[in-house]
């Protein structure tokens, strides 16, 4: 149970390697749990004032509760299926009628002061101006439940300026927030491009490798329906996929000619140097598995740890395929670019075995690709024959 508490707890801490969709949904959801418990608490307090005659409208606010209860939870639903726009502005109205549903229980200056941690939250989960049009309809409101409440105390003009001020602040600061976090993932990206470069400059061999696997990973990734918020990783996953290669002896990596069984084995480390690396580094974490194991195979016979089936992360799964198909259509020292139809049949040959069936699928219906017929050309039987190939 304390696992399980501290699990929940961690989950809502913000940091730069969350996408800005990532950030406003945990906001959301740490605010719901919030305006939930609020809910919860004035729902019997409502309801045991229209049972007793104490309000008149103690049964009107309850069902106003049990209604707002039903938004939150429909914000909820928005929010955990990322769909971060609909879920703020549900839970702006949620949090207004909320605040007005509180009114009969405080004085209506208590009331102002009610609309304040909203209004801040408010300024940290939209764009643009909407929080200002969410401050001035909570003055608005305010100003209402004054009129309408038939009090003889002043208007505290001094309560709605603090909120005005508090508000203006709030939105301020996360407008900075969100310009410091985005300088400092474009200088990660930036550095994440100068390395995926450096290694090119390396081996010329595959120079614009990278950038096109790259678009056409992330072209699959959206035809699949992959989690819009995973995207950002899988970029950055992509773009160091051959990042251990950095530790690989340039006798090896750039050998004109088919690699020996020892020169083999060392090439073969390279993932598991790529893991070494990034995993050092929290900011690329989310990104590893890419690097890690791409060159994992649907029925195991992959390395660096033989994972099997769904046992690799489903990133890898896709970015194989891309990874192979650019390869193999690419000119190498060793041998000259393969003709395109070939290489389609090599892949859907290797559909269940190297590759995940899903992913080909998806694949060929994105290239709009015909199924090849069941004959495997000549010179896959080379290939197969040739497991020292630096890329297979």
């Amino acid at each position: 149970m304390l696992k399980s508490f501290k699990k929940m707890f961690y989950s809502f801490s913000i940091d730069e390697t969350q996408t800005h969709e990532t950030r406003q949904e945990l906001i959301i959801r740490a605010a719901l749990i919030l305006d939930i418990v609020i809910v919860v608490i004035l729902l019997p307090i409502n309801y045991m004032r229209g049972l007793s005659n104490i309000g008149q409208n103690g049964l009107y606010y309850t069902i106003c509760n049990l209604a707002v209860l039903a938004l939150f939870i429909a914000t909820w639903v928005m929010n955990e299926g990322h769909k971060v726009r609909i879920a703020s502005y549900l839970y702006m109205v949620g949090t207004f009628a909320l605040c007005l549903t509180a009114f009969p229980l405080q004085h209506s200056d208590q009331l102002l002061l009610y609309f304040a941690i909203p209004n801040i939250i408010v300024c940290f989960i939209t764009e643009k101006r909407v929080p200002l049009i969410f401050l001035g309809l909570s003055i608005f409101s305010y100003t209402g439940s004054y009129l309408t409440s038939g009090r003889s105390d002043p208007y505290n003009i001094f309560s709605v300026l603090c909120v005005v001020v508090l508000t203006l602040t709030a939105w301020k600061v996360a407008q900075i927030l969100d310009k410091m976090i985005n300088q400092l993932v474009e200088a990660y990206d930036t550095t994440i491009e100068g390395w995926s470069q450096a290694l090119e400059m390396r081996s010329q061999e595959t120079e614009g490798h990278s950038h096109r696997v790259s678009e056409l990973t992330l072209k699959l990734v959206r035809t699949m329906g992959i989690d819009e918020t995973l995207w950002v990783h899988i970029q950055r996953g992509v773009l160091l996929h051959d990042i251990g290669k950095m530790g690989v002896p340039d006798e090896i990596l750039c050998k004109a000619g088919p690699l020996t069984r020892s020169e083999w084995d060392v090439m073969r480390r390279h993932p598991t140097m790529a893991f070494q690396l990034l995993s050092k580094i929290p900011y690329l974490q989310p990104a590893i598995e890419i690097p890690y194991c791409h060159h994992e195979k649907w029925d195991g016979s992959g390395y660096p740890r033989g994972l099997k089936g769904e046992e690799i992360p489903l990133e890898a799964r896709i970015f194989s395929v891309i990874d192979v198909w650019d390869a193999m259509r690419s000119h190498r020292a060793y041998r000259d670019a393969i003709p395109e139809n070939q290489v389609v049949e090599y892949l859907y040959t290797e559909r269940g075995r190297s590759f995940d069936p899903r992913v080909i699928d998806a694949f060929f219906k994105m290239m709009q690709f015909e199924i090849p017929e069941p004959a495997i050309a000549e010179p896959y039987l080379v290939l197969e024959k040739v497991p020292v190939q630096k890329e297979f």
